[in-house]
């Protein structure tokens, strides 16, 4: 009797001390990011599955922890714009965007992604001639900086687009003035 209740015992008493020891993964984690993988990017990475899995909240949740790791990165600020993004909270992508390019440094890469996003927020809402000026300066960058391997013709190709879109709302205004004049005038007679 006596031994099969000494045989649970023990086995609860391994299982307990097997679950306080840290598991063995298999990922080299180092908080300095030098021999494996920093706190940092362990947020990045968790935010990705989330965004990838269509979790918006956690995703701006884990990228928020990875910005409190390290602040100064403005890989974090990208990636918390594009889940606001995605989330449809534009001022807070747009907020996120513009704290990356304070932090950005020497990046050009990274640099170039976050005045290509700033440019496409603003056509998106429909800053017309803002957004001709965050082409410009995502043109420029690209231009000074081979080495961000950005497309300068995007930005020309946008640029021209925003044009037509300005012009087909001015002769849509004028269209919708003459309707609004033949409408009053119809309600008079």
């Amino acid at each position: 009797m006596k031994a099969p209740v000494l045989s649970a015992f023990a086995l609860v008493l391994v299982s307990s001390v097997a679950s306080a020891q840290p598991k063995d993964d298999g990922v080299r984690r180092d908080p300095k990011g030098l021999k494996g993988i920093s706190p940092f990017w362990e947020h990045v990475k968790k935010g990705d599955s989330a965004y990838i899995a269509r979790d918006f909240e956690g995703a701006i949740a884990a990228y928020r922890q990875a910005i409190a790791e390290e602040p100064q990165n403005a890989m974090g600020h990208y990636r918390i714009g594009e889940a606001h993004l995605k989330k449809g909270d534009l001022p807070e992508a747009e907020a996120a965007w513009v704290a990356g390019l304070r932090f950005v440094g020497g990046d050009a890469a990274l640099k170039a992604k976050l005045l290509f996003v700033l440019a496409d927020l603003r056509e998106r809402q429909k800053a017309h001639d803002d957004a001709v000026d965050r082409w410009t300066a995502y043109a420029t960058h690209v231009q000074e900086k081979p080495e961000s391997k950005g497309y300068p013709a995007t930005a020309e190709e946008r640029k021209k687009r925003v044009a037509d879109w300005k012009k087909m709302l001015e002769e849509a205004k004028v269209v919708k003035e003459r309707i609004a004049k033949r409408v009053e005038e119809a309600s008079k007679k």
